[in-house]
């Protein structure tokens, strides 16, 4: 059984894609487009807050990663090139419209429903206290932490894509971490032990 056209491009690596439109296939790119837009309009919808100022974000970094894909060198992943462009508008966008950053999202803190409610009410304070303390920490502390942690990128893939030494980006995700664990430790006392 043979796969069409399309099912190949979706079994290729991203750095193949963009050889292929740099070929003049360009309909590789709307694979490109499909694979990444939602990690672009997330981190606009941070940025930004509301969704249509996200999903024109997302159109925007698009364009001018299509507009200077003959850039690419193919050196990085093409996730963190493109996270580099989306970056740099959100940050432009952010401080043109003056915004403060919406928290991130936690990965599951909320327990299961075998937990009693006591529990259940803490673990809900705890998941607030943490976007709380990410709302506080310096900006590139957050996208740092964004971009380590909840992307997964690695700090190469990171310093690459920032051009950002990879010390300097570990030296500020430990900082990161000492200020939400200091914060922490806050709520542990106000919350827990009264």
């Amino acid at each position: 059984m043979s796969l069409s056209s399309a099912e190949k491009r979706r079994a290729e690596p991203d750095n193949d894609l963009v050889r292929h439109v740099l070929a003049g296939k360009v309909e590789a790119y709307g694979e490109l487009v499909a694979r990444h837009q939602a990690r672009v309009f997330y981190l606009g919808l941070k940025f930004l807050r509301r969704n249509e100022d996200a999903e024109d974000f997302a159109q925007e970094v698009f364009i001018r990663a299509y507009e200077k894909l003959s850039s690419f060198q193919g050196s990085v992943p093409f996730a963190a090139w493109l996270y580099r462009i989306a970056y740099n508008l959100a940050v432009n966008r952010y401080h043109l419209k003056k915004r403060q950053l919406q928290a991130v999202n936690t990965v599951d803190i909320l327990p299961d429903s075998s937990f009693s409610p006591e529990h259940h009410l803490l673990s809900e304070e705890l998941a607030e206290w943490v976007r709380k303390s990410l709302q506080k920490i310096p900006e590139t502390y957050h996208v740092l932490i964004r971009m380590h942690f909840f992307e997964g990128l690695s700090y190469p893939e990171i310093s690459k894509a920032l051009e950002m030494p990879v010390n300097t980006i570990k030296s500020y995700i430990f900082r990161a971490k000492e200020l939400i664990r200091q914060r922490l430790r806050v709520w542990d006392r106000e919350a827990v032990h009264g």
